[in-house]
């Protein structure tokens, strides 16, 4: 993760923002979405704990379950379902594990890091549901047109249930994205401070070290500006 290439990547900033506008439109991008997870993921890694104390994790886990759920029902990919514990993926037509998680990787990526995964408890059921109607029939692949129920209800639902809950992700959302800047912030001062230690230190074991830890804040919050 660590080496993750920042120019197809985004900052967690970033991330919080384009779900919003991602929420308003049909067309997601494949590797936006990709990234945004990967950069929720690598953002709670423990690269910086006084960093995470910035940021609330249950809010950010929310946000990557809408984004993984996009994922699965907006682009063709292979999947496999794992028992909990497992790192041994299930055989097609195996009994559906009432827990553990899958691993998806879009059909159209050539990148190790869009193979993600996420919990089968945190998977909108509708979701889960379209899989294993495949995984019964044998099939460990799908297409946009299995999630047409998810979809269709996603986008359509126009009662005062649905209706609260998009007020309350909006809300989320700008939560999100106001404590991702603030984070930014002290992020970038970070990276500045262990540059200034970089360039006094003689001891190469210690900057290896450093530099680790300024390429991390880079995956999650970029580069800061000069």
């Amino acid at each position: 993760m660590a080496s993750l290439d920042r120019r197809n990547s985004m900052t967690l900033d970033e991330v919080g923002r384009y779900l919003r506008e991602l929420r308003n439109l049909e067309s997601p991008s494949q590797n936006k979405v990709c990234n945004s997870i990967i950069t929720i993921d690598l953002a709670f890694e423990g690269t910086e704990s006084s960093l995470s104390q910035h940021l609330s994790k249950d809010k950010w886990d929310r946000i990557r379950t809408e984004l993984f759920d996009i994922l699965i029902s907006s682009f063709p990919g292979y999947w496999n379902v794992y028992e909990e514990g497992s790192l041994i993926p299930l055989e097609l037509r195996a009994d559906w594990p009432d827990s553990g998680y899958i691993e998806f990787c879009p059909t159209r990526s050539n990148r190790q890091s869009d193979i993600l995964r996420a919990d089968l408890s945190t998977i909108h059921p509708s979701i889960v549901l379209a899989m294993r109607w495949c995984w019964a029939e044998g099939q460990n692949q799908t297409t946009v047109e299995n999630f047409k129920t998810y979809r269709e209800s996603r986008l359509g639902d126009q009662s005062e249930e649905a209706q609260t809950v998009r007020e309350f992700l909006d809300r989320l959302f700008e939560t999100c994205v106001t404590e991702a800047e603030k984070s930014k912030r002290i992020a970038h001062r970070t990276w500045w401070r262990l540059s200034s230690e970089v360039s006094s230190c003689q001891d190469k074991q210690t900057v290896k070290k450093l530099k680790k830890k300024m390429l991390e804040l880079e995956n999650v919050w970029g580069l800061p500006s000069a």
